[in-house]
């Protein structure tokens, strides 16, 4: 199943047969699945579809990942990204691309993939090193949104913004040490966020390739909100000031 990718959690496997039903080529339940009324929806589409379905031991659906919920979709199809679909210098549209630089925890990055759905984003870009990719756990933590915001995995993050640039965005990256805030920022028609790990935040070389550092006011400075926490309240930020001008 290497040409597959595994779809586990109630609400990401829903969405997956609401926006690419034809890409999912086997389904498989946890047993006793038809006295689990949230599982009878996947029951019901196998029968229409004449979808392949297994049942499965809770020990081969806890190898995929625990917090699979009983239910594993296996797709072929992934949203795609090319940086030449993204609207060029010359359009006045507005495009949105969030930036993760080293964000590892599976938990962040699904909560991300979640509100770049919600609040419009184009696309995720993330290092190829270091870093949570579409796993099995970060798609069920996304609820969906993996369904709609391609991820792009770059091996030079650097490089990755400096192609964003060309096409005409404005670097914005999330950082304690900017010198004004969230609200404070006229955001460009064309953004890409920057969102560091909570340890260590941006890295020095990401710091660099922004043409922005903004932060976040919070009560205390020596704490750091959540990685996910602030990327959600960035893209809010952006699309709030976007409707409003």
């Amino acid at each position: 199943m290497n040409d597959r990718r595994a779809v586990i959690g109630i609400h990401s496997a829903r969405e997956v047969l609401k926006v690419r039903p034809h890409a999912v080529k086997e389904i498989w339940l946890k047993k006793d699945a038809e006295r689990d009324l949230e599982l009878k929806v996947f029951l019901d589409f196998s029968k229409k579809s004449h979808c392949p379905l297994r049942i499965q031991q809770e020990s081969a659906l806890n190898r995929i990942a625990a917090s699979h919920q009983g239910v594993c979709l296996w797709v072929t199809e992934t949203p795609k990204f090319k940086f030449e679909d993204l609207p060029d210098s010359e359009s006045s549209t507005h495009a949105l691309v969030l930036v993760l630089d080293e964000i590892s925890d599976p938990h962040n990055v699904g909560a991300l993939l979640r509100s770049s759905w919600l609040f419009g984003a184009n696309a995720i870009i993330v290092p190829d090193r270091r870093a949570a990719h579409l796993t099995p756990a970060v798609t069920k933590v996304a609820s969906g949104g993996a369904e709609h915001v391609p991820m792009h995995i770059s091996n030079n993050l650097t490089e990755a913004l400096r192609d964003l640039k060309q096409k005409g965005f404005w670097v914005y990256g999330l950082d304690g040490g900017g010198r004004q805030t969230l609200a404070e920022t006229r955001f460009h028609e064309k953004v890409a966020l920057v969102v560091g790990a909570e340890d260590k935040g941006l890295r020095i070389a990401t710091q660099k390739a922004c043409d922005e550092l903004i932060k976040i006011p919070q009560l205390d400075p020596a704490a750091s909100l959540n990685a996910s926490v602030a990327g959600a309240i960035g893209l809010y930020e952006v699309q709030r000031q976007w409707q409003n001008h």
